[in-house]
């Protein structure tokens, strides 16, 4: 039977993987972010998903079982913004995202029997003006303390937000694009389309 596992404790991700209708386990498989030198953003978050779903796949058993993992990082400016370390920092990237586009990469992993398949899905987010007042009830809420570039496009983040181009999802933090295809790639559906 198959199993599927998320290697995130994010309650969103879960929450998106239920929107394709999979059922998952989260397995709590921690691994140390730290960028290569020289290393592109595009890399480093794709780098990211995949020792994350492999970490996950590590702690499980069973030949059919599928994990997922998942990265997001912001570009904006030139400058990777990850989570806030606090107020100050996320202040500082609101003023890099204040009026201004940027772009989301967020990569997802599926590792099956020690294989992974993988993608980067890029994004493209415009930010209206957001005054100093409106940062200090942002961070208030609580919301942006956990989430890379210091905001979440599904809640309270929505209404700084102008324009989008590419997935929704992405910028949520797991591409369902993407992971539908990688899904398919790595025999995922492969039962279902033989019952039809």
């Amino acid at each position: 039977m198959k199993k599927v596992f998320l290697a995130s404790q994010s309650p969103r991700r879960l929450a998106l993987l239920k929107q394709l209708g999979i059922q998952a386990e989260t397995v709590n498989a921690p691994i140390e972010e730290v960028g290569l030198p020289h290393e592109s953003p595009e890399a480093f978050v794709l780098r990211m998903a995949v020792e994350k779903a492999y970490a996950g796949f590590n702690k499980i058993a069973g030949t059919e079982s599928f994990v997922i993992a998942g990265d997001t990082v912001v570009l904006a400016q030139g400058k990777v913004l990850g989570k806030p370390k606090n107020q100050t920092d996320a202040f500082r990237m609101w003023r890099l995202l204040s009026g201004q586009s940027h772009q989301v990469l967020s990569s997802v992993a599926v590792v099956k029997d020690g294989v992974a398949y993988s993608e980067v899905s890029k994004t493209e987010v415009c930010f209206r003006q957001v005054s100093e007042a409106e940062r200090q009830a942002y961070w208030l809420s609580g919301e942006p303390q956990d989430k890379a570039g210091a905001y979440a496009i599904q809640g309270l983040g929505a209404r700084f937000i102008q324009c989008i181009a590419g997935s929704y999802s992405g910028v949520m933090g797991l591409p369902l694009f993407e992971l539908d295809r990688l899904l398919t790639q790595a025999g995922f559906y492969a039962e279902d389309a033989q019952d039809e």
